[in-house]
């Protein structure tokens, strides 16, 4: 397969805008929290507030699941990253495919770039810096092994 002519494809036929996010008018009003499923929720609670510096905002019983807690997060720019623990369901993780998420990357400023960073090495977490000490993206795993990114969009 020619993926270079089926990604001009793509182009020729919805034509990207290139204009900066929020510029146009779209028919939702962004993201309000991206939900995802941890196997420990305190240790993913402790993951995110002492390593990413997210604030927990809310703490729920799941709707659907009485054994499930939600906890929701803020990430930053009015925006909420959330998680449900199962605890009936067990460890077991999922594979990666199709309708699967390949990793969340979090907007920083260079400061709080380079403090990520600092604080990865702080912790001994592995992680993988493109660009420089103020600018890139470092990529790292959280305890359930979602990649996450933290990026100042070059």
């Amino acid at each position: 397969m020619d993926y270079d002519a089926k990604r001009a494809a793509l182009i020729e036929k919805y034509r990207p805008t290139n204009q900066p996010a929020g510029s146009a008018p779209v028919a939702t009003g962004g993201v309000d929290h991206l939900a995802l499923i941890c196997s420990d929720i305190a240790q993913t609670i402790e993951f995110y507030t002492e390593v990413v510096g997210m604030t927990i905002n809310k703490i729920v019983p799941n709707r659907d699941e009485p054994s499930s807690t939600h906890i929701f997060m803020d990430m930053g720019g009015g925006n909420y990253l959330a998680f449900f623990d199962f605890p009936k369901k067990g460890p077991a993780k999922t594979e990666r495919g199709v309708g699967s998420m390949h990793h969340l990357a979090l907007k920083g400023t260079s400061e709080q770039y380079a403090n990520a960073i600092a604080k990865l090495r702080e912790r001994g977490i592995a992680h993988d810096v493109h660009g420089n000490e103020t600018k890139g993206s470092v990529y790292f795993r959280d305890p359930d092994d979602i990649l996450l990114e933290i990026t100042t969009g070059y």
